[in-house]
């Protein structure tokens, strides 16, 4: 049976994503080792499947479309940086998301309650909605890099209207995940 790496995101729009590389070009200038993360790739995360049938496709769909029957279109503001797991040992480079109406929690925690009850494994961490936009691949001039994040960590990128999530395929490539949609579930609007 072949199977589907997948997960369950939001699009991010193409002027946000231009807003992201801005801010990345700005940390190009620390010479560190840092693997930015594409463009194309810049995605939020909700509920990462790992690998599914394509039998399970339909029931992951209706995991989504019953998670999101109340929830309205909403807005996300995009602001903050910081890095996991933390600055002494930083791995992750992020920036935050703010939701007013805690609409992206009761999605996340909707779509995970569903998918627990058709077998799929629950998150163990908690949900920490972030954009990757950098992988630290090397410790070298750490505190320079640290420094430069703590002067961006209330940037504030801008905002997000999230009409709609998607079902993707991840296929690993040697230069970079590729991503497809397979499904979306539209949001109802307010």
């Amino acid at each position: 049976m072949q199977t589907i790496r997948a997960f369950i995101s939001i699009e991010i729009p193409q002027e946000i994503k231009r807003k992201i590389s801005l801010v990345q070009e700005q940390f190009k200038t620390i010479e560190t080792q840092v693997s930015w993360v594409r463009l194309a790739s810049i995605h939020l995360t909700i509920k990462f499947l790992g690998y599914i049938s394509e039998e399970q496709i339909s029931e992951i769909k209706n995991c989504m479309a019953a998670a999101s029957f109340d929830i309205p279109r909403f807005t996300i503001n995009i602001k903050g940086m910081g890095v996991f797991p933390n600055p002494n040992y930083p791995r992750v480079i992020w920036l935050g998301l703010e939701d007013k109406f805690d609409y992206l929690f009761r999605l996340q925690k909707g779509i995970n309650d569903c998918l627990e009850k058709k077998g799929f494994e629950p998150e163990e961490r908690g949900f920490t909605p972030h954009l990757t936009i950098g992988r630290i691949k090397s410790l070298k001039r750490k505190n320079q890099l640290i420094r430069g994040i703590y002067l961006y960590k209330d940037i504030n990128v801008g905002e997000i209207l999230v009409a709609k999530i998607n079902l993707m395929r991840s296929q690993l490539n040697p230069g970079g995940s590729i991503y497809n949609t397979l499904e979306e579930v539209k949001l109802r609007r307010s």
